[in-house]
């Protein structure tokens, strides 16, 4: 395209004509309040002025190795000059054979066939779709009772109505309710805001003394009073991503899907926020859970191609895919499908990504900085209005309070940890907070000089800004 436009062009017509998500457009202010990026270079973005910022979300939780990584770039160019895209209806591709192996190779051993998507919220979509025509194909008349789902309140799937439905996000999803299929929700495991009325100071200190697990305790009650309604237990995995980064306890996971393996439930774990991010490839590939009960199904996504391609898989088991298999007659075919499913361009670049998390000492490394961020952002506790800094691997939470003491949030309308992000962004940093907390998830690339610029400008952008 000839670049016959000026950057003021450029944040005229974003403001006119494009509609951005999760953003009111009343207060969207281009170049001002929001960026207009123009390229990256490692983990930094670079906005039409040229300004550099670090890229502290990855770009909403996908860039693992930074920006403009030559080698998926190279390997997306070499695909490209060979065919960019042919249907998997009923045909293969060479790229989306090699990938399907490769992930069967790394995932746990049980999961043995891979559905291509797009993105989380279709992996999820997907997901559901097979564990509920799973029971309806074994036995449809003794599972016709199995229409819900056990997931947890203020979960996040995506934004599709299958996803939203397994979310239970009041804030985000609340208005579609009346068009939700339903299901039953258990108390979220939020340590901070126990609503048992355990006071921990901080998630820390919960991690650190344990508690009754009252939370868990619930669930397991809805699991046995809901069981032969069931058709499946979703829970993300290992961090309640978009409900402010909140880890689960340990053991609230495998405890769930210890009961649903003896209940004959599907257990699907979402795993398109985490994939990579806590210091291995998977929650799932914990030995803790691996010995227990391993999950049925689970989804992958975000971070697959090193966040350059929309892509997503969702995973599962011979038992489960086995149940699909019949004469063409039957009509036991999973019919599901989208344009670009097992896209070459998209699996070439998944390759690429596997092929640098594969080089030696790869996550050892990962997890000797994640070691250094999680000593570097103690530090920030020392401040009057953070009230709780969560973290699991790369995935960090900063909820912002009025009072410390009685934990009083702010009101929403303060837009405390937005303001924030934009003193953060005229130190070189962008972040995308959610509601009163504060959002950090580095790219795997990011270096040790990076992490304590982060830190140290953040505390004082939080102190600048709230006092």
């Amino acid at each position: 395209m000839k670049e016959n436009y000026t950057p003021e062009d450029l944040a005229q017509w974003d403001k006119k004509y494009v509609w951005h998500p999760y953003t009111q457009m009343k207060e969207y202010d281009p170049p001002f309040k929001n960026l207009i990026i123009e390229r990256g270079e490692g983990n930094y973005l670079i906005d039409i002025y040229g300004n550099r910022y670090l890229d502290a979300v990855s770009s909403i939780w996908c860039n693992l190795f930074g920006h403009s990584e030559k080698r998926i770039i190279e390997e997306i160019k070499r695909q490209a000059d060979k065919i960019c895209h042919s249907t998997l209806l009923g045909c293969g591709n060479i790229p989306s054979i090699l990938l399907a192996k490769k992930l069967v190779e790394i995932t746990p051993l049980h999961l043995t066939k891979v559905f291509y998507s797009e993105d989380g919220s279709e992996a999820v979509e997907i997901a559901l779709k097979i564990a509920f025509q799973y029971y309806q194909l074994k036995d449809p008349e003794g599972n016709k009772k199995r229409t819900k789902f056990l997931s947890v309140k203020e979960g996040y799937h995506g934004d599709t109505f299958g996803a939203m439905s397994v979310g239970g996000s009041e804030i985000f999803h609340g208005l579609f309710k009346p068009l939700l299929f339903k299901g039953y929700h258990g108390n979220p495991p939020y340590c901070y805001r126990c609503r048992y009325g355990h006071n921990f100071r901080d998630t820390d200190e919960r991690m650190e003394k344990g508690c009754s697990m009252d939370c868990l305790e619930d669930m397991l009650k809805l699991l046995e009073e809901k069981k032969d309604e069931l058709f499946c237990i979703i829970l993300e995995g290992g961090v309640m991503g978009s409900a402010g980064m909140i880890p689960y306890p340990d053991n609230y996971i495998e405890e769930l899907a210890r009961r649903s393996k003896e209940e004959g439930i599907i257990f699907i774990l979402d795993e398109v926020a985490t994939f990579g991010r806590l210091g291995r490839y998977l929650y799932s590939e914990r030995e803790e859970l691996r010995s227990i009960s391993k999950p049925d199904i689970i989804t992958i996504g975000k971070g697959i191609t090193g966040g350059y391609l929309p892509l997503a898989v969702t995973m599962t088991t011979d038992e489960i895919y086995n149940q699909f298999l019949g004469d063409f007659e039957e009509f036991r075919h999973f019919f599901h499908g989208h344009t670009y499913t097992g896209n070459q361009l998209l699996c070439t670049s998944a390759l690429a990504t596997l092929e640098i998390l594969e080089e030696k000492n790869f996550f050892k490394n990962v997890n000797k900085k994640i070691e250094m961020f999680h000593r570097e952002l103690e530090r920030l506790k020392e401040l009057e209005h953070v009230g709780d800094v969560r973290k699991r691997g790369f995935m960090v939470g900063i909820e912002l309070v009025k009072d410390k003491r009685t934990k009083e949030p702010y009101p929403y309308r303060e837009k405390v940890a937005y303001k924030v992000a934009e003193n953060l962004l005229k130190r070189g940093i962008y972040m995308r907070p959610i509601l009163n907390t504060i959002i950090l998830v580095p790219p795997l690339t990011i270096t040790e000089e990076e992490i304590e610029f982060l830190c140290r400008n953040l505390y004082e952008a939080i102190r600048e800004t709230l006092g």
